[in-house]
């Protein structure tokens, strides 16, 4: 049985916190799962993990900005997300 109930492309960018996960959607919601942000790695192969706590999915993210030497990810809600240097270059944007 699949426990991923969630298409891909419907998921903008989850969110982990020690054993739960944020699950941030297109159409506003959200929901809180109890699996950790690994186990959502390890099943959405293509999604990105730019820090510790977020995984973003790729099709959403708008713009990288560089503001005064820290970089951020802006995704297609607004949402922004701080990333280190080194990550930059795995993230792929859509043009």
């Amino acid at each position: 049985m699949n426990t991923f109930y969630e298409s891909p492309s419907t998921i903008l960018y989850l969110k982990g916190d020690i054993n739960y996960t944020e699950l941030y959607l297109t159409n506003g919601k959200k929901l809180v799962t109890s699996k950790t942000l690994l186990r959502y790695q390890e099943h959405f192969i293509d999604f990105v993990r730019i820090s510790r706590k977020h995984l973003v999915n790729p099709e959403h993210i708008l713009k990288i900005c560089n503001n005064a030497g820290e970089h951020e990810v802006v995704m297609s809600d607004g949402y922004r997300v701080k990333i280190p240097r080194r990550q930059i270059k795995t993230l792929k944007i859509k043009d």
